[in-house]
């Protein structure tokens, strides 16, 4: 997603807010109140977090996970990039564009 795109998704939360957040405000509005632990920064510690993970949130322990170390070679990179575009160059050359 580009940052345009995010921007339009914003805009288009701001005018049409999610149900969830919606109802949330009418709540609050009759008086109900999350409890601690639902507050975003509340009473819950790392421990109880990492013992207890959202649904859907993978928490690694610590140490290795057993995936090889990112290897970035900028070099290699730009050897792509020029192999890219000669071939696109070629493409576009036989194509009469």
């Amino acid at each position: 997603m580009t940052l345009a795109e995010a921007g339009e998704v914003f805009g288009y939360w701001e005018r049409h807010p999610p149900t969830y957040q919606l109802v949330a405000v009418i709540a609050r509005m009759l008086g109900w109140q999350p409890r601690p632990a639902e507050r975003p920064g509340g009473g819950t510690s790392p421990a109880d977090a990492l013992a207890n993970p959202p649904p859907g949130v993978a928490i690694g322990r610590r140490g290795d996970i057993g995936m090889p170390a990112p290897v970035l070679d900028i070099e290699e990179f730009r050897e792509r990039n020029r192999a890219r575009m000669v071939e696109i160059a070629r493409r576009n050359a036989a194509s009469g564009a």
